[in-house]
């Protein structure tokens, strides 16, 4: 049996992802920090759909405990094919408001982190010939100039390259690593007070996300590798 592990898996878009690849016959590992009750009832419902599904305590505000919470995800789940690197602090603020201590910490969780973890992985991963989805941002391709969201989008766009980059590199290997950038949510927290406003007038759901992973984790999508697949609606376009 081999394991798809799902990072921030105990609440809100990490939830779904889990179920939604549950019901797609994955056998899920449910990451959370501190939300472990909502991990175990998640885990509890992926179970009820006939996989395993197990729950694990993990904190990557730091590069050691990262490589904690990779020592013992390891210990357990040596059989890993599928990652989804879902967690990442969020901050709304300019470049100018933005402490060094928010700016590194967005970039631990947002870039440092799924790097350690898809290294750290890699092993199992070519093994079993497995795939990896980040989670991104909409508007990483046109590359604009960023007031909103500085440091946020600036991580995410170091991950847009380390994705790229360790699809060409695992390539030979046939592990395949893209990316899923929503726009704006369902249940965002900065989501427009008039959803109408949206190029589409509505937001994405977490569905529609959930979906797309799903389709890159199945056997139709073993030709794409080191692709950003906006599910967006034309937000930022």
């Amino acid at each position: 049996m081999t394991w798809t592990l799902v990072t921030g898996g105990a609440k809100r878009l990490g939830a779904e992802i889990c179920r939604t690849l549950a019901g797609q016959g994955h056998s899920i590992v449910v990451h959370f920090r501190t939300s472990q009750r909502e991990a175990e009832e998640v885990a509890a419902f992926c179970r009820t759909l006939g996989v395993d599904a197990e729950t694990l305590h993990g904190d990557f505000s730091t590069r050691k405990s990262t490589e904690d919470f990779l020592s013992r995800y390891l210990e357990r789940f040596s059989d890993t094919q599928y990652l989804v690197n879902n967690v990442g602090s969020y901050l709304k603020a300019p470049a100018s408001e933005t402490t060094m201590e928010e700016w590194e910490a967005v970039f631990q969780s947002n870039t440092h982190a799924p790097f350690l973890l898809m290294r750290g992985l890699a092993e199992s991963l070519k093994r079993h010939q497995g795939a990896v989805v980040n989670l991104g941002i909409a508007g990483l391709e046109t590359c604009r100039a960023d007031l909103y969201s500085t440091a946020y989008t600036s991580a995410k766009l170091s991950l847009l390259k380390l994705t790229r980059s360790l699809a060409r590199e695992w390539a030979p290997f046939h592990v395949r690593v893209n990316m899923v950038s929503p726009g704006y949510l369902e249940n965002a927290v900065d989501l427009p007070q008039d959803p109408a406003s949206l190029p589409m007038r509505r937001p994405a759901t977490l569905s529609e996300v959930c979906t797309m992973i799903a389709y890159l984790f199945s056997p139709d999508s073993n030709y794409i590798t080191g692709q950003n697949i906006e599910i967006a609606g034309g937000v930022r376009l």
